[in-house]
């Protein structure tokens, strides 16, 4: 996480100076007011959604030698919140069941500044049939602790959702019988609740039929409340087909028609040493959102050890390539790339390891689609094919993936 790495610095820096004068955590903050006739807690229904990202970060602060964790803080610092205010409100996710009365999305961003901690909440609450009622942001700074940075993530969190809260109450004065618990959360328009201008990942994917369906990696889509796919200047939200967390593929469908998709080999062979092309989106948004094509040729049919299902494959790849196409020059699929080689370990021991990557078969991508009735299409090897004939086959087909919380 960019932001945090950034914050990280910020705070240690901030946590080398004098002892800060903590906040308090009373059972209202200053500016959390509300009106007097309004009895708390309230018996609405509130249900809370913070990006799942959120809810679990993390980082080391190597030179102070102790975790950071401000997810943790959310979470506690909102729960302690929200029993303050409501009687039955509760933090959710993308894809919890259950009823509410109100939905309240918090998409937090901290900022750290010498000797404080900001927290921005930017807030939006929804009502019966996903309309929006309100929506705001709250800001709130808490001094640093330096023995203490969790009790300073903790106070900034619980005195901006405090805030929020409160500016809720006073402008909506919600109780159980003007919003009463009918609404559905698996009914929740995702598109509606997540941050679309802050992806929280990205990947690559690929069309696999004419239908429009899209195979990519299974760890790309991790905790996606949505995704997007993108095909140079056009955009398509997608819903989830299919998935193996065990191979680390998915299916998901565009429901537009695609001109172009890849067939897989008949007999899914392989043949060590054939020239292979990659495509991928890497290192969004750093690079441009273009597709970048690497080549080099199949290693080897197997991968790590204990390792099952992947072959090795030498076209460099990056952070974001995940879920691209291993395509040969026959303009077949042989398979979806995974991952790469962990090189850290290796380099404290001088070794250097080059371009070891790692792909899912695609005789396992085959078996994957038959289980889950997936149209797909495969085609007799290709002795003749060329690099041009490769390269543009996976060109052609390749989509970038956004991913949304």
């Amino acid at each position: 996480m960019p932001g945090f790495r950034v914050l990280s610095a910020i705070l240690l820096a901030s946590l080398t100076l004098a002892f800060a004068q903590s906040v308090k955590t009373a059972e209202t903050v200053p500016g959390a007011t509300i009106p007097k006739d309004y009895k708390l807690p309230a018996d609405l229904a509130l249900a809370v959604y913070v990006p799942s990202n959120e809810r679990k970060a993390r980082f080391f602060l190597r030179s102070a030698g102790f975790w950071a964790e401000p997810g943790k803080a959310i979470e506690d610092a909102l729960s302690a919140s929200l029993k303050h205010f409501f009687s039955n409100g509760s933090l959710v996710g993308a894809d919890d069941s259950g009823t509410y009365g109100l939905l309240l999305t918090i998409h937090p961003k901290w900022k750290g500044e010498a000797g404080t901690l900001r927290l921005t909440m930017d807030y939006k609450v929804f009502g019966e049939k996903n309309a929006l009622l309100l929506e705001g942001k709250q800001t709130f700074a808490a001094p640093m602790k330096m023995l203490s940075p969790a009790k300073t993530f903790y106070n900034a969190t619980f005195g901006a959702s405090q805030l929020v809260l409160a500016d809720g109450i006073t402008k909506l004065r919600p109780v159980a019988n003007k919003y009463p618990a009918v609404n559905q959360l698996a009914e929740v328009d995702h598109q509606l609740i997540v941050d679309r201008e802050h992806p929280v990942a990205s990947g690559t994917g690929f069309f696999i039929n004419a239908a429009g369906q899209v195979m990519t990696a299974a760890h790309v889509l991790h905790d996606c409340a949505t995704t997007e796919v993108k095909r140079e200047d056009q955009a398509f939200n997608s819903k989830l087909v299919a998935v193996s967390v065990l191979l680390d593929l998915a299916v998901i469908d565009t429901g537009v028609p695609a001109k172009q998709f890849l067939p897989l080999r008949q007999g899914a062979e392989l043949f060590v040493g054939e020239p292979v092309a990659n495509v991928g989106f890497p290192l969004q948004p750093i690079l441009a959102a273009n597709p970048n094509l690497t080549r080099g040729n199949v290693s080897s049919r197997g991968a790590l050890t204990g390792s099952m299902g992947q072959f090795q494959f030498s076209a460099p790849i990056q952070p974001g390539s995940s879920g691209g196409p291993v395509v040969s020059d026959g303009g077949e699929l042989l398979g979806v790339t995974v991952s790469t080689l962990n090189a850290a370990p290796l380099l404290e021991q001088g070794a250097l390891p080059q371009n070891v990557n790692f792909a899912l078969d695609a005789k396992y991508a085959a078996m994957f689609l038959r289980k889950n009735s997936i149209v797909f299409t495969e085609v007799p090897a290709n002795p003749k094919g060329d690099p041009r004939l490769g390269n543009e086959a996976a060109l052609a087909t390749v989509v970038r993936l956004s991913c949304y919380q």
